[in-house]
């Protein structure tokens, strides 16, 4: 039987016992029925093998229950002694059928060497032996006829081509055998069924060939990646071919056991797609690289013919599937009626998937159900219908669109829905809830943190970072059913109901109450972030919208519209609008979006309010805004400023008055009166790097003196902003202009910045003046600012003033100028006019 072993099996068996086992020669023998040698076929001795005319091996006879190793008593070769300066060890080579047909001897050297990696390496040589010899009574001999493996490629693809001048390879890993095709011989210029070994095959390629190629292989066997690399080979004639070489691995299990590919000589390929004479090559190698599988099937739905691809995408080899039913490669209910599709085709000619691209689910050999476009066209070939599929696994292309999507939608930070998904899930509700005949409402929240800028600022961003997604995830794990939260803009978050609410139905108001103060403790609790305890609050605002009525920008408008309110309140604060404050809304609205028609259509005025000193002279005057709307009729200061300092209008609004006071300014100059006016200055717009520039401007267009405007700003502006605000005043100080602090004693102001600001007085606010009433002998607070005014060396005004008793009050403590109703009303601009002009010395008679 082992006489039918090829000489290379021997050779490169023999060629890798002597690398394990340090051994000088290996010999292989068969043995007679009696279990005696009686022939060596095979002896490689110091590296060279020996043709073997007579021999004389005798060791112990072989017994089944000693398998292990025989030391060789006696072993000559063409009448020399083998053993002279080695020793020799055997073992014989059992089949499964407990027959021996043969065996190996190892000559070992006498003085060295490990007995325990000889027997090591003869037993992997003996598993090597009868390996070949499975193979040489099972198999086919590995060298086949190119031609063949071709004709099967070419009726395997039929008119998709076959792969021209390649050559197939496979390496054993275990046993280290090297199988070629007769093509790899033509293609190396060796002859056929000369030796081969790795090291012999790569020595072929020059250095960047063989080093791209040898890194491929050590990652097929490492991590099962597939190679397909282009490079040069130099024939053994000196010829230079250029090269695509492919590896893949095969695996017993999950272990890799055997590599295999294909070498292809594409010199003339490339020739020929250099001058485009051969079009057919060019598509071929086109067709050749598809990362698509490639099928056709004839009108029973039977695949005929199908690409390498189709074992990386369906796991099935070409071979296997030629043959089958086409619905092998689709999941229920697709497998169930394609026959019926395809019956339903043929006799009508109408289908939905002729030459349009689909996507589909496909089937892998596994059971693994993955997405894949499919693209049909219809062929007649020879006279027959057939159709050609081009099958892509578009499963990393869907991964992405997930990424894509959740990128899109979602919040990295909280992995919640983000703005774009809250916007997309009320405009659905908006449209379910619009198409009821009931009246629907609509339910969203806005929980907005609290401060939150300054945990950034004091603690660090990824801090508050992980504060935020801490309060996302308590959110969530707060609301069920219907609700859904969302990561809003920076630090807050949105509820929205994803189904309409009943409006008349009270149970849900309950139901909603009772959730939103179960969120507001889940905000409050204290977190702990890297061994710190933080306390967080949050002002929560809710509404209900008549879904009939609501938008995208109307809910988003109430919802901030509640917050501001909810904010006032104090941290914390928990705020459900009503319908009342739904006409709050709309009113601010519409205030809102009136400032800029307002100054265009000269809606505001002027009122001007005298201010006394203690001799009832008039010294100045106040100067208020007022605002006469079209529709909404007059819109007090107090209602409207606060909405215009939360933008730029402000400072619009700003300008305008104080325009229109160096006006007024002006007309009494020319007139021959002296006079002065207060305006007021946002805090917004104090701190403009171009204010002092635009109020010198003004003051230079009208003509007047710096010191006929007096600037108030309030207490709260000069804390809030202090350093900007000091830099300001400072710069218009040394200009010539005044300022006075509006409401001082409602603030918490530093008294070493008011001494070194350019103050020039300080107006007491009517919150205190009030507390004076014939009750009280003596209002400390009032007392103190007019003493504090003393001290540094400013002047003290009291507005407010609307009785005979806090006016003799204020003086005999030593206020100096005094503003009120008591004294005169805000007058419109004539009469003000009028009563500055008329007065004598401007001075009323009090007393």
């Amino acid at each position: 039987m082992l006489e039918k072993v090829s000489e290379l099996d021997f050779f490169t068996i023999a060629e890798q016992a002597v690398s394990k086992s340090e051994c000088s020669g290996v010999a292989v023998f068969t043995l007679n029925e009696q279990g005696e040698p009686a022939n060596l076929i095979f002896l490689m001795n110091n590296g060279e093998t020996v043709d073997v005319t007579d021999f004389e091996l005798s060791f112990k006879r072989f017994d089944r229950r000693n398998q292990g190793t025989q030391k060789v008593e006696q072993f000559s070769v063409n009448g020399s002694n083998l053993l002279s300066d080695v020793e020799g060890v055997a073992k014989v080579l059992l089949l499964e059928d407990f027959s021996a047909v043969g065996g190996l001897v190892f000559l070992l050297d006498k003085q060295g060497g490990s007995a325990t990696q000889a027997e090591l390496a003869m037993e992997l040589a003996v598993e090597r032996l009868k390996l070949a010899l499975e193979r040489t009574h099972t198999y086919k001999c590995p060298v086949i006829s190119t031609n063949t493996q071709l004709n099967q490629k070419l009726e395997l693809l039929n008119e998709i081509g076959s792969i021209s001048k390649t050559g197939g390879w496979e390496v054993d890993l275990a046993s280290g055998v090297i199988t070629w095709t007769d093509e790899m011989f033509r293609i190396y210029g060796l002859p056929h069924g000369s030796p081969v070994s790795i090291s012999t095959a790569m020595a072929y390629f020059p250095p960047e060939t063989k080093k791209a190629i040898m890194t491929s292989f050590d990652k097929v066997v490492s991590e099962g990646k597939e190679y397909c690399l282009e490079g040069f080979l130099r024939r053994a004639d000196g010829k230079v071919l250029r090269i695509k070489a492919t590896g893949k691995p095969r695996y017993t299990g999950k272990k890799v056991t055997q590599v295999f590919g294909a070498l292809e000589d594409i010199t003339e390929q490339y020739r020929l797609l250099e001058t485009e004479y051969n079009y057919a090559a060019y598509l071929t190698a086109i067709l050749d690289n598809l990362n698509d599988v490639v099928v056709t099937i004839d009108t029973s739905g039977t695949i005929i013919t199908a690409n390498k691809t189709m074992s990386t995408i369906f796991g099935y080899e070409p071979e296997d599937i030629m043959g089958q039913d086409v619905s092998i490669l689709m999941p229920d209910p697709y497998a169930k009626y394609h026959s019926e599709f395809l019956k339903h085709y043929l006799e009508t000619g109408r289908a939905k998937i002729i030459g349009v691209g689909r996507e589909l689910p496909g089937l892998h050999k596994s059971g693994r159900v993955f997405p894949i476009e499919l693209s049909l066209s219809e062929v007649v070939q020879d006279g027959q219908r057939q159709f050609i599929g081009i099958v892509k696994d578009i499963t990393e292309r869907k991964k992405a669109m997930e990424e894509i999507y959740k990128t899109a939608y979602f919040d990295d930070l909280t992995e919640l829905p983000n703005m774009r998904s809250f916007e997309m899930d009320l405009a659905r509700v908006l449209n379910q809830a619009s198409s009821q005949f009931n009246a629907l409402d609509i339910y969203c929240c806005l929980i907005d943190m609290d401060n939150f800028t300054q945990y950034n600022l004091s603690f660090g961003k990824h801090v508050g970072d992980r504060i935020l997604a801490t309060i996302g995830q308590r959110i969530n794990a707060a609301i069920d059913g219907d609700l859904k939260v969302y990561r809003g803009i920076g630090d807050n978050f949105l509820i929205l109901s994803t189904a309409p609410v009943d409006g008349e139905n009270r149970e849900n108001e309950n139901i909603i109450n009772t959730l939103e103060w179960e969120i507001h403790k889940a905000i409050v609790t204290p977190i702990a972030v890297d061994d710190l305890i933080h306390s967080v609050t949050a002002a929560i605002s809710s509404c209900r919208l008549e879904a009939s009525k609501a938008s995208y920008e109307k809910v988003n408008g109430v919802l901030s519209f509640g917050k501001k309110r909810a904010k006032k309140q104090g941290p914390g604060s928990v705020l459900t609008l009503d319908n009342a404050a739904f006409e709050d809304y709309n009113r601010y609205n519409t205030i809102t979006h009136s400032f800029q028609r307002a100054l265009q259509n000269n809606e505001f005025y002027l009122m001007l309010q005298p201010q006394f000193n203690a001799s009832n002279e008039v010294i100045g005057s106040e100067a208020l805004i007022r605002w006469e709307h079209p529709e909404l009729g007059m819109v007090s200061p107090v209602e409207f400023i606060p909405v215009a300092e939360e933008s730029d209008t402000i400072i619009d609004i700003g300008n305008w008055v104080i325009n229109e006071a160096c006006r007024l300014l002006h007309e009494c100059e020319q007139l021959g009166k002296h006079t002065r006016i207060a305006v007021n200055i946002s805090g917004r717009h104090i701190v403009r790097a171009d204010f002092a520039e635009t109020i010198t401007q003004l003051i230079e267009k009208w003509g007047l003196a710096p010191d006929t405007l007096m600037l108030e700003i309030t207490e709260t502006t000069l804390v809030s902003s202090i350093d900007l605000v000091r830099e300001r005043m400072e710069k218009l100080g040394e200009l010539g202009f005044s300022f006075s602090i509006d409401d001082f004693g409602t603030g918490y102001s530093s008294l070493s910045y008011l001494k070194e600001l350019p103050i020039s007085e300080l107006k007491i606010d009517r919150y205190f003046v009030d507390e004076i009433n014939f009750h009280d002998d003596e209002v400390p607070i009032v007392n103190s600012i007019i003493d504090l005014a003393h001290a540094l060396g400013v002047s003290s005004v009291a507005e407010g003033i609307e009785n005979e008793f806090q006016r003799k009050y204020l003086r005999q403590r030593g206020c100096e100028y005094f503003q009120g109703y008591f004294y005169s009303r805000p007058l419109p601009e004539k009469a003000w006019r009028d009563f500055i002009m008329n007065s004598s010395l401007s001075k009323i008679d009090l007393d």
